[in-house]
């Protein structure tokens, strides 16, 4: 099952295998759906919207349960479940996340604030002890759920609005879309950049997900393409060989794997003490985007 969100107000519901949508369209915002997501267990989903509410539904009856959640002063941008389903999380232009617990259909503790601009993305861990969010403010936050308070200082990196946020399903790894036109990677524990940006959209990139063994991720952008990565550092490794034909050197390997990588012989046949500086050529090689591994355009 596929749930779709659209500013015509509605939510639908299609059968992937079929390509048709299940019964009518869900029906209960005033404004434009933003943002849908399913529970855990598939039984629930919810839905974001600038009429600054939040509405769950039956997924098996495709009705809605109880009142909208209201709290945000302005359009909802993004929401999602806690991986066990007991909390759900809101984004909203009001430059706040919200948490709501589920059994109680109420705020959890007080507002996440922190920033003077639009909150657009948010994202649990799988272990739902961290929260992400992508603001207008070109940063990600990282949040601990359980003391609802900031962890550190906001990533900085992107030079636009980040407009997603995704957890890699270790954990350990999290992306970021912006319009900026580039993806980027973090070290979760650290907060770091891992390597360069990922760039070869040529307009905002709107959306990032993980696939679930982690190994691909995918970006969308309004540049009209469906792009695939392949995040294994290994891969990056490779082809870093492929392109310079010897070992990076130390400093080389900090800008291009990142620092949070351990050092290793980048070409098998070669030694460390191949290394020597890249030319210029094999400098703008190395890059140009070696861990894009295939786009789909409309």
């Amino acid at each position: 099952m596929l749930a779709s969100a659209s500013f015509d107000h509605t939510v639908r519901l299609w059968d992937v295998a079929t390509r048709q949508p299940l019964g009518q369209p869900l029906m209960g915002h005033t404004d434009s759906v933003s943002s849908v997501a399913f529970s855990p267990d598939g039984k629930l989903l919810a839905s974001a919207s600038f009429d600054h509410t939040v509405r769950l539904w039956d997924v098996a009856t495709r009705r809605p349960l109880g009142q909208p959640l209201m709290g945000h002063t302005d359009s909802v941008s993004s929401v999602a479940f806690s991986p066990d389903g007991k909390l759900l999380a809101s984004a909203s232009f009001d430059h706040t996340v919200r948490l709501w617990n589920l059994a109680t259909r109420q705020q959890l503790g007080q507002t996440l604030t922190g920033t003077t601009n639009s909150m657009s993305s948010v994202a649990f861990s799988p272990d739902k002890k961290l929260l992400a969010s992508a603001c207008f403010d070109n940063t990600v936050r990282l949040w601990d759920v359980a003391t609802r308070q900031p962890l550190g200082q906001p990533l900085v990196g992107h030079t636009n609005s980040v407009s997603s946020v995704a957890f890699s399903p270790d954990g350990k790894m999290l992306a970021s879309a912006s319009f900026d036109h580039t993806v980027r990677l973090w070290d979760v524990t650290t907060g770091r950049p891992l390597g360069q940006p990922l760039m070869d959209h040529t307009d905002s990139v709107s959306s990032v997900a993980f696939s679930p063994d982690g190994k691909l991720l995918a970006s969308a952008s309004l540049d009209k393409t469906v792009r695939l990565w392949n995040t294994s550092p290994r891969s990056w490794i490779v082809r870093t060989c492929l392109i310079a034909n010897r070992n990076l050197s130390l400093d080389e390997w900090r800008t291009y794997i990142g620092p949070d990588v351990s050092y290793s012989s980048t070409c098998i046949s070669s030694t460390a003490a191949d290394a020597r500086s890249t030319s210029p050529s094999q400098k703008r090689a190395i890059d140009s985007q070696p861990k894009l591994i295939g786009g789909v355009e409309r």
